[in-house]
């Protein structure tokens, strides 16, 4: 129970890595804050969580509108008084090709990717700033460190930012004692890499990730075992890219 009553929000917790997260976190003790904007899919998985006899807020939240994200923010401190953990796992993924790529579907995916994740950080540094403590984590992407092997120019981006973002918060946060990394996975087994070319050949370990070993990651960064870390981005990609 390595998270025991610690309260843990995870963005875009209704499926995938989301999903594994919120279920993993659970297990390990905390009660989770779905902000999910399917709000189907987000009281499935929080029933879920109650079967492991842990408590479940589910808000439905448009991470890329700042009321929204303030108003969960606001719904989870009045439930459980304190927010500990973060997951800015919420997400779009695109395969256009830049000569198709349209304003709109940069800016669709730069809002969700990147503005979320900075909206929903600023919307718990005041509450995290008070209690001393907090676990930020963010899902950055191999597509940002390499610039997108099948993935889309905006995805990737707003991948490389979300991990810029991270280092930027750990600097400002940490005399604060709230850490700040990411994660970056390479190709999971998720709904939304369905569509996805076969990539296998280029990993090492020869086979895409599962949901619950990128959860893994984030358990140990949201963990007091990971309470030396900050400002860094967790690799767990099978081996396609190796960051020195």
């Amino acid at each position: 129970m390595r998270l025991r009553d610690r309260i843990a929000i995870i963005t875009g917790g209704g499926q995938g890595i989301g999903r594994a997260t919120c279920l993993l976190l659970a297990k390990e003790g905390a009660n989770i804050v779905i902000a999910e904007h399917n709000s189907t899919t987000a009281e499935a998985v929080g029933k879920e969580v109650e079967t492991l006899g842990r408590r479940c807020l589910v808000v439905q939240t448009d991470v890329s509108d700042g009321a929204s994200v303030r108003s969960m923010v606001s719904q989870t401190l009045e439930a459980f008084g304190r927010i500990d953990i973060l997951v800015n796992n919420a997400g779009i993924f695109s395969y256009t090709q830049i000569e198709e790529c349209t304003e709109e579907e940069w800016d669709r995916i730069m809002a969700v990717n990147l503005k979320g994740p900075f909206l929903c950080s600023q919307a718990v540094i005041d509450t995290m700033r008070k209690q001393k403590s907090g676990r930020i984590i963010s899902l950055g992407s191999l597509a940002g460190q390499v610039g997108g092997l099948v993935a889309s120019a905006p995805y990737s981006a707003s991948k490389a930012g979300v991990m810029c973002l991270t280092k930027s918060l750990a600097r400002a946060l940490g005399p604060d004692n709230i850490t700040v990394n990411a994660i970056a996975p390479g190709v999971a087994a998720t709904d939304m890499t369905t569509n996805h070319p076969d990539l296998t050949p280029q990993m090492v370990l020869g086979r895409v990730g599962e949901p619950e070993e990128i959860a893994n990651a984030i358990l140990f960064l949201a963990s007091d075992e990971g309470s030396y870390v900050t400002g860094f981005t967790l690799n767990v990609n099978g081996g396609m890219f190796m960051s020195s």
